[in-house]
């Protein structure tokens, strides 16, 4: 016999949650057929491990036969006992094959991690948790609440350092407060999957987002600084409601979702990196990249000032870039039971400043709006900007300068790998295509750091502005 591998490997499984299933194959090279006398499950550390073979389930099998040239399946799960230690532990067993006198093995090994379980919790109206980083925090989707929700009133703190890791399907609401705020990248605070497998790693939609719901009697609140959003559906989710989806609930009394976000960076979507409806939203020296539907939707109205934010999208082999990266919108459209439809028009305040907006469509900003409105709805403004659009096009919605940079690209160090400094003489062998970054020394003014701390600005021509457009200034 021969095996498709002599250890399979499950990266770190988190304790009582089970593992994904992995399988390797049983190969019978010679032309006659194979009996295996026996494959057993050892059980070295109890019964965390489960195998299948060929589709039946059990620990011991006898008298296995593998036709001549052909193969069997082994399909191995493990779930993770929890311990008392706060590091990852491994938890090993062996499966063995015998025919006749000769043994041999394919070895198990899983790495084990406990965790903070999170089931349906609710943080109620007074009340203020703070999560730390001793562990994990996995939040996992019971059904009724399918993740974690803080009320109007409550208020949940995580600390610099923490890794929150969501199940398939779960959320965090917010009606009160979230504060994920870090002041440093080596204790970044992350939010992403729970599946650790290399097979799951950036992987788009594997939970909902971050929503911060609407009510009328509070207005719900998040401050991000220096985190990580990873693999969601939709990153962070501003203005949704928990109790109705119909757009008059969207106006009126309904208080409006504040939403700060400094130094993070949101990835990877399955739909919106950030979707904001009638919400009031600032991102500063922020990276939004990859989505599958607009990386970031501005909605039904509201309040959005950009400033050096980085927004890319051009797909990759999860998802695929056919919608503008950036979406503008003063209306909502409900379709009545007749198939009539209904507008439902808000004002849109949003500013870009020293932004890019790129991506591999023709166009990457779009609007959204209908005849029957007012465009003086849109009060919209671009100010020293490196966009893909066209500026007439732009023009009939936004207010922009002459300082706005449009149609050339950025010249980023490496987009496919998710680098996204731009290509200059220091951190390039060569510019690109005989080129550097047009956003490099563009801007007159700027914020005095960047994403990654990093003071600006930093001279690499002699423009009389000093300032990069987007998230990273240039080294």
């Amino acid at each position: 016999m021969s095996f498709s591998t002599d250890t399979l490997t499950f990266d770190t499984v988190f304790t009582t949650l089970g593992s994904t299933t992995q399988y390797f194959k049983v190969f019978n090279r010679g032309k006659q057929p194979v009996t295996i006398s026996n494959i057993k499950l050892q059980q070295l550390q109890g019964t965390q491990y489960r195998i299948n073979v060929d589709g039946t389930p059990g620990t011991s099998f006898t008298n296995v036969q593998i036709p001549g040239k052909d193969s069997i399946y082994v399909f191995v799960e493990v779930t993770v006992n929890p311990n008392s230690t706060a590091t990852p532990f491994v938890i090993i067993d062996n499966v063995n094959f015998t025919i006749g006198n000769k043994t041999q093995t394919v070895f198990l090994q899983a790495f084990g991690q406990n965790a903070h379980f999170h089931y349906g919790e609710v943080i109620n109206p007074g009340e203020s948790k703070t999560w730390t980083n001793d562990l994990p925090h996995v939040i996992i989707n019971n059904g009724q609440i399918p993740g974690v929700f803080v009320a109007c009133g409550g208020t949940l703190n995580i600390k610099p350092g923490c890794r929150v890791l969501f199940q398939s399907g779960s959320a965090l609401f917010v009606e009160g407060t979230l504060n994920a705020i870090s002041h440093d990248w080596h204790d970044s605070i992350i939010f992403r999957g729970v599946r650790l497998e290399q097979y799951y790693q950036d992987q788009p939609g594997q939970w909902f987002g971050i929503a911060f719901l609407r009510s009328n009697t509070c207005v719900a609140q998040g401050n991000f600084d220096h985190c990580v959003i990873n693999e969601s559906q939709y990153g962070i989710y501003a203005g949704g409601s928990a109790s109705s989806s119909n757009a008059t609930d969207f106006q009126g009394s309904m208080q409006r979702p504040v939403v700060n976000i400094q130094k993070s960076i949101v990835e990877n979507a399955q739909y919106n990196a950030i979707y904001g409806f009638n919400a009031d939203i600032t991102a500063q020296n922020s990276l939004f990249f990859t989505a599958g539907d607009y990386l970031i939707k501005l909605a039904l109205g509201g309040v959005y000032n950009f400033t050096n934010c980085t927004m890319y999208n051009s797909g990759n082999a999860n998802v695929n870039h056919q919608t503008p990266v950036v979406l503008l919108s003063n209306v909502v459209t409900v379709t009545q039971a007749n198939n009539s439809n209904l507008y439902y028009p808000e004002p849109l305040t949003s500013n870009f400043t020293n932004c890019i907006i790129y991506g591999s469509l023709p166009n990457e900003i779009t609007f959204a709006n209908f005849d029957n409105l007012d465009l003086a709805r849109f009060n919209t403004t671009f100010n020293y900007c490196l966009m893909t659009t066209p500026a007439d096009t732009l023009a009939m919605f936004a207010k922009i300068n002459s300082h706005n940079i449009f149609n050339k690209d950025p010249l980023f160090v490496n987009a496919a790998a998710n680098q996204f400094t731009l290509n200059d003489s220091t951190n390039n062998s060569a510019p690109v295509n005989g080129f550097f970054s047009p956003a490099i020394d563009y801007c007159p003014t700027g914020l005095p750091t960047d994403l990654y701390d990093h003071m600006r600005p930093v001279s690499k021509t002699n423009n009389p502005y000093r300032y990069d457009i987007g998230a990273i200034e240039a080294r």
